[in-house]
């Protein structure tokens, strides 16, 4: 295996810095200044069973039957839908999570 010189390295480095720190500030979450509360939120997640959504309606988003009356009563209350967890053989909506603010 060859050796690298030890410039190359050194530019090899320097470039992967450089773009790690053009990258890491996207992943990153922003401080909390002093004096500012941070967002809070209450979660809650619903699974079919207890939202009572027939086996037959649990595909259904946009229809009068299926999670579309669950996502209304949510919303109504201040819910936001946030994740939908879908069976990935099956693609059916098992369970849809919800946040709000305290």
């Amino acid at each position: 295996m060859p050796k690298l010189h030890p410039g190359t390295a050194i530019a090899v480095a320097f470039l992967v810095g450089c773009s790690a720190s053009y990258v890491a500030p996207r992943f990153l979450v922003p401080p909390v200044h002093a004096g500012t509360d941070p967002p809070r939120w209450e979660i809650r997640c619903v699974d079919s069973e207890t939202a009572r959504v027939p086996d037959n309606h649990i595909l259904e988003v946009t229809k009068a039957t299926g999670w579309n009356p669950v996502l209304k009563r949510f919303g109504q209350e201040g819910w936001e839908p946030v994740q939908f967890m879908r069976n990935e053989l099956t693609a059916k909506i098992d369970a849809v999570c919800f946040k709000r603010p305290l």
